[in-house]
């Protein structure tokens, strides 16, 4: 069960990290009119959420399956929702300044700063950082911790840990064709989609 969520936690950690970016545009400028971003720079600050999300919901599957083991349907996912929700936050944080770091030096930044310079900025700013950004992150991470367990809860409905035909690698490929559904709908579909979880992020 915890590998076939781990798909399902880095397409929401994804989400998160595509609409807090365009909130921040929003917050700078007063101006801001809804529009897709550019997909370069948030390729560029994806290896955070794609990392994170995969630690946060492997470390809360593994605790909610070692307290809960699979009694009943559904209290694994609610105690794997309620960590990813805590863990979330506070790994992306952490990852985050790193990601800007690693751009830094690899020449990929969107600002010009010499290596001396990345590498104070990363470890001056870190605590500070991933302080606030997860005291902040909590309600974003609640939404996308919900959104992977009923994604979960629908794919186990038919193949999950309690059916005597459960296959891990099967169960995975499920998750993460739906995972990457979600995501592409909220990046690439209706822009009308993706304002609801911007109208929602925009009011923490």
């Amino acid at each position: 069960m915890v590998v076939a969520l781990v798909p399902l936690g880095i397409a929401m950690a994804l989400i998160v990290h595509y609409t807090n970016i365009v909130v921040t545009i929003d917050d700078a400028d007063w101006q801001y009119v809804l529009h897709r971003p550019n997909f370069a720079h948030i390729m560029k600050l994806s290896l955070a959420p794609i990392i994170g999300g995969g630690l946060a919901m492997l470390f809360a599957g593994l605790v909610a399956t070692t307290a809960a083991g699979r009694e009943g349907r559904y209290l694994p996912l609610i105690m794997t929702a309620v960590l990813y929700t805590l863990f979330l936050p506070a790994i992306v944080g952490l990852l985050l300044p790193a990601n800007l770091f690693l751009l830094d030096i690899t020449g990929l930044s969107f600002a010009e700063y010499s290596v001396g310079e990345a590498l104070s900025s990363w470890i001056l700013s870190t605590p500070f950082f991933v302080l606030i950004y997860t005291m902040t992150g909590f309600k974003a991470a609640f939404w996308a911790a919900i959104g992977a367990v009923l994604l979960a809860a629908a794919v186990f409905r038919f193949m999950g840990p309690n059916n005597s035909n459960f296959s891990v690698t099967r169960t995975s490929v499920v998750t993460t064709i739906v995972g990457l559904s979600a995501l592409l709908v909220i990046m690439f579909g209706p822009l009308e989609i993706f304002e609801v979880l911007y109208n929602e992020f925009r009011l923490n």
